[in-house]
């Protein structure tokens, strides 16, 4: 059974937490689905190589999370405490969860608003799957027979409600394991197409000219 953790999210000790287990977010990278983190960049981050990347996206959502909490909270009529929760290894820092514990809330703020997939694909009815991935690892950390995904473009929101995927629950745990595995022996996941760079500066061109050179 899952148990809270008094943790403020964001801060150091949070940080320092996040280092010690599977965590939510982490998932989709976990599993290759996420579309700004490869298993390769997480792998760097988490054995100390490189440190995690806040984009200018990251922030905004941070700074506007609460704003889209209030307006969940209006629309919805519920009142969505956030908090960090551990069951074991796995770990899922929330957005939301109601006091008895029967719904979890997952924010999400696209840059572009309205006009982004995100949104759209949601007012369709569907989730992207790396959105999915996060959600299905809370629930399985939480333990909560529903959630509901907001996505705020600054001032209103829509949602969508997912259900427990339990079959998803050991696709997770298995990619985990695995991931783990590499961290463990200090063994790197295959590199994506992502994970080149391609490099045009002159500091690459003296060495390459060099390297042709000798």
């Amino acid at each position: 059974m899952a148990e809270i953790v008094k943790l403020v999210q964001g801060s150091d000790a949070w940080l320092a937490h996040r280092k010690q287990h599977r965590n939510a977010s982490e998932t989709p990278a976990v599993l290759g689905v996420s579309p700004w983190v490869t298993p390769y960049r997480l792998w760097l981050e988490r054995t100390g190589r490189a440190e995690p990347q806040v984009n200018w996206p990251m922030q905004r959502g941070r700074e506007l999370e609460p704003a889209a909490r209030a307006a969940y909270e209006q629309l919805t009529g519920l009142i969505m405490e956030p908090l960090v929760l551990v069951d074991g290894e796995y770990s899922a820092s929330l957005d939301g969860m109601t006091l008895d514990g029967s719904l979890i809330l997952e924010i999400k703020i696209p840059m572009k608003g309205r006009d982004s997939e995100l949104w759209q694909q949601v007012q369709s009815g569907a989730l992207p799957e790396h959105v999915a991935a996060q959600v299905d690892h809370q629930m399985m950390v939480s333990g909560a027979p529903c959630a509901h995904v907001y996505v705020f473009d600054g001032r209103q929101g829509i949602l969508i409600e997912r259900t427990p995927q339990p079959e998803r629950w050991k696709t997770i745990r298995h990619a985990w394991d695995a991931f783990m595995e590499l961290i463990r022996t200090d063994q790197p996941p295959l590199l994506t197409d992502r994970d080149t760079i391609v490099r045009t500066d002159d500091a690459w061109r003296e060495a390459a000219q060099a390297y042709r050179e000798a």
